[in-house]
């Protein structure tokens, strides 16, 4: 048994024996509800203690390489609900990780946030645009981590792989973040467990693993959550047009009458050789691909309609900008863009 750096040993032992305390005294005067609680805590117990589960998976880029990076997003029951729509999402991420295949190296990692949190605004959330700002602030998270820049350009695995580097090494990794072993504390639990009696044996995991989770939920909210926020969290608060607004480095502030626009990058494939990009933006409102102002090089796209619409978008691979070509679909104003990538 272990528990999150931090947490005070001493006050841990005693609300151990006070809740050992409290069943002692449930099995000798009721014992049917005694059966209830340990069952229910059992069962509570095994879902927490399950590993985090892939949910989906985001490929972009380290900007200073071009190199190949997947963020692996995943469920995790040990992953707090923030208390309210206005405080930060609590997340846990595990450390930089390399691998490759047979497309070359990669780097990855992984986020793990709660069930509720990628319900809401996971790969199945029918506004894309909260879809996206989870994504961002993923990408946030890790560069405030670890001090990697990565391109807002990305795109979406499909469903079909939910996860992209070693699985068990992420689920490690994470496991590794969120607990410090203390076998001596464990010792101590077990022989509470002895002298509680036999009915007890094998409640201490779930028992102890629930009381972690409620005793130290402000210590892991605060030692794993970036300050990151989805305003309108709460399905009761009222919806905000705009949920994040993002200055960097290479954008100026854009004046509030200017969006940016929903767009996806997806990546086409000839055989097994990557034949191109085809970038997809919707322009709710836009007319005629004349209305759209394009730059495009070997390796951006900057869009722009006057006072209305504004985005830029790094590629994740060098295209041929001198081959690019753009058609505006009219029936849902959307301008497909296809960028033959660079062999």
């Amino acid at each position: 048994m272990s528990f999150p750096e931090g947490v005070d040993r001493d006050s841990m032992m005693k609300q151990a024996q006070n809740i050992w305390t409290m069943l002692d005294e449930m099995a000798e005067n009721d014992h049917g509800a005694y059966r209830k609680f340990i069952d229910k805590h059992m069962k509570e117990g095994k879902e927490y203690m399950k590993p985090a589960e892939p949910h989906m998976c985001v490929m972009t880029m380290i900007t200073s390489t071009k190199r190949k990076y997947f963020i692996n997003f995943c469920s995790w029951n040990k992953v707090p609900d923030p208390k309210t729509p206005e405080e930060a999402i609590p997340v846990i991420g595990t450390q930089v990780l390399q691998d490759k295949d047979e497309n070359g190296d990669f780097s990855y990692s992984g986020v793990a946030f709660s069930p509720k949190i990628l319900e809401e605004f996971g790969i199945d959330c029918i506004n894309l645009s909260d879809r996206s700002s989870l994504i961002n602030l993923a990408i946030d998270y890790i560069h405030n981590q670890h001090k990697i820049t990565l391109s807002r350009s990305f795109s979406i695995l499909p469903s079909t792989t939910r996860v992209k580097g070693n699985l068990q090494v992420l689920q490690k990794a994470l496991q590794g973040k969120h607990q410090n072993s203390d076998e001596e504390f464990d010792g101590q639990l077990s022989d509470l467990e002895k002298t509680f009696g036999l009915q007890g044996s094998g409640a201490k995991d779930s028992l102890m693993n629930k009381l972690a989770n409620l005793s130290t939920e402000d210590n892991t909210q605060e030692k794993h959550a970036p300050n990151i926020q989805i305003p309108g969290l709460g399905k009761e608060q009222p919806k905000k047009q705009n949920l994040i607004e993002e200055v960097s480095s290479t954008n100026q502030r854009q004046s509030s009458e200017v969006k940016t626009p929903t767009y996806s990058l997806e990546e086409k494939y000839k055989e097994e050789n990557l034949e191109e990009l085809i970038l997809t933006i919707k322009l709710q409102g836009v007319n005629k691909v004349s209305e759209c102002e394009l730059d495009i090089s070997e390796d951006d796209i900057e869009l722009a309609v006057d006072n209305r619409y504004h985005l830029n978008v790094s590629f994740p691979y060098l295209i041929d900008d001198s081959n690019a070509s753009a058609k505006f679909n009219k029936s849902n104003s959307s301008l497909v863009i296809s960028l033959p990538v660079q062999t």
